[in-house]
């Protein structure tokens, strides 16, 4: 039987092209690769077989982040600028004192119904609008 699974949130869908990869994912593995066997063959007779793989590890590890990294949704470029926001760089913080405007809606609340009663009291037609 032919079974076909349904992602239940639309955006959960990512087309796949090749071997269950999607085009970002290839774009990172070809372009890990064409970053990598350059310093492999150029890096060969020139840097020490301990250090080489290690140095090729570290070049290419943007490219796997790039196209495999994804935290809640974000992709990496998403997730790293939100990173570097928050953690390097200065923040703004507007502080609002919420206890003191509720207290201050209160006593305007309160007093408008007083105006309203003694309006009441002294005869005067009152139109309320709204």
């Amino acid at each position: 039987m032919l079974e076909v699974k349904i992602p239940i949130e639309i955006h959960d869908y990512k087309s796949k092209i090749i071997a269950g990869l999607s085009v970002r994912q290839i774009a990172a593995i070809g372009g890990a690769l064409l970053t990598a066997l350059p310093i492999g063959v150029i890096g060969h007779g020139r840097i020490s077989m301990d250090i080489l793989p290690w140095f090729i590890i570290a070049i290419t590890i943007p490219w796997v982040l790039w196209g495999f990294f994804t935290f809640q949704g974000l992709k990496f470029e998403d997730y790293f600028h939100s990173w570097i926001s928050f953690n390097l760089l200065p923040q703004k913080r507007v502080y609002e004192d919420t206890d003191e405007s509720l207290f201050q809606g209160l006593h305007e609340e309160l007093l408008a119904e007083k105006i309203i009663k003694q309006r009441i009291d002294n005869g005067e037609e009152i139109n309320q609008e709204g």
